[in-house]
């Protein structure tokens, strides 16, 4: 049985009540929910899209076994298809030394996290999916074990972002330590569920920022060279952050391990509240995050936002004491902000370009872009849930 910590006592004090008008309204966006999913999975090429899109199709199809869910790490029964095919082609692409959805035309991809990003729904198969389950379990475990004895590390002891160079990427965040953590709660593993809240924690104090709005996020360090490759606040890049700090967060408090690391928990949940306030402290008149607060085009960014208001969604529900209506007052204006932007294609608009050239690819406008569309479906699912539909 799970331990019951004072997180869940927050959470039943704290829940929302939602009026048929929420409802009524979340089920008039099925359609532009399913324009968006649909064009999410026609866009995936590259690892950490793979695995992002599997997280955002967990969240919508089968939310009781996302880390929000009823029964994160148990089966009831119910086989998470959607899910498990996004999976199964991140597993079938594994590099031979561990790295999920890798292998992608001629070459790898060259990142240490970004495969980790599909960990946990590979993870997932072996507790759902019995025919396979040896073949999910052996390709999670080699993930992992990429993570932890493969690849580089910092000189603090951070797992580095990327497979050549020691570096912090505000993506990484997201893209590693959630399975780390995830792993560690299936496999009732506390050194594991420490091990993701101290990468977090090591990767906050080499990116946080004095900005004009609070503390957030640089976007990527060299720790080869102590130096700054992108030091600009980047709104994906804080956004990544917060969504990943909040996957662990909420991975500790459903483990076995949650009443023993109460502080762990509260540190992860004043650092998403840090990025909260400073990038809803920059919502432009478009109620839309900038892409870069500094250090970069300001232009209006509705991936950062729709992922951001996931976020604030997410916490005002799980941890209600600690954050209240203001922010999702806030993630409410960038919701129909995103919605009203998306075209009949289903893509999420403006953004910033995904593709890989030149760089910094990420400091001009796109056309589309896997994890915005990831992103738009959280936000989605994360609405969803906050009023109980």
């Amino acid at each position: 049985m799970l331990a019951i910590s004072i997180w869940s006592v927050s959470v039943c004090l704290g829940a929302y009540a939602a009026p048929s008008s929420d409802a009524s309204l979340y089920q008039s966006k099925l359609r532009v929910a399913g324009n968006i999913r649909s064009a999410m999975l026609a866009s995936i090429r590259t690892s950490w899209e793979q695995g992002t899109a599997a997280g955002a199709i967990l969240e919508f199809d089968d939310p009781k076994y996302s880390v929000f869910g009823s029964s994160p790490f148990v089966s009831d029964g119910t086989f998470p298809l959607s899910t498990l095919q996004l999976a199964y082609s991140a597993a079938v692409r594994q590099s031979p030394d561990g790295r999920l959805s890798q292998e992608i035309g001629d070459a790898l991809d060259g990142a240490a996290l970004d495969g980790a990003s599909a960990g946990s729904a590979v993870l997932l198969g072996s507790l759902t999916d019995g025919s396979r389950q040896d073949y999910w379990l052996n390709a999670a475990k080699a993930q992992l074990n990429f993570i932890l004895n493969v690849a580089p590390r910092t000189s603090t002891g951070a797992i580095s972002h990327r497979i050549d160079t020691r570096q912090y990427w505000a993506d990484g965040v997201y893209m590693g330590f959630p399975f780390i953590a995830y792993f560690g709660a299936v496999t009732n593993n506390a050194t594991l569920l420490q091990i993701a809240y101290d990468q977090c924690r090591l990767y906050r104090d080499a990116l946080i920022l004095d900005g004009p709005t609070g503390k957030l996020w640089g976007h990527i360090y060299s720790d080869d060279n102590g130096t700054w490759i992108d030091e600009g606040i980047w709104g994906t890049g804080n956004a990544w952050a917060a969504l990943g700090m909040l996957r662990v967060a909420v991975t500790i408090q459903k483990s076995e391990h949650s009443a023993r690391m109460t502080s762990q928990i509260t540190c992860l949940i004043s650092w998403i509240k840090e990025i909260l306030d400073g990038e809803f402290a920059a919502l432009r008149s478009d109620d839309l995050i900038p892409n870069y607060i500094t250090g970069g085009p300001s232009f209006s960014d509705a991936a950062s936002s729709a992922a951001l208001a996931s976020v604030a969604y997410r916490v005002a529900h799980l941890f209600p004491q600690e954050f209240g209506t203001n922010y999702t007052h806030v993630a409410t204006k960038i919701r129909d902000a995103v919605v009203g932007n998306i075209t009949n294609l289903g893509i999420m608009q403006p953004i910033a370009n995904p593709l890989p050239d030149p760089f910094p690819y990420w400091n001009e406008t796109g056309l589309l872009s896997t994890e915005s569309q990831a992103f738009g479906l959280m936000m989605l699912s994360a609405w969803r849930d906050w009023i109980g539909v």
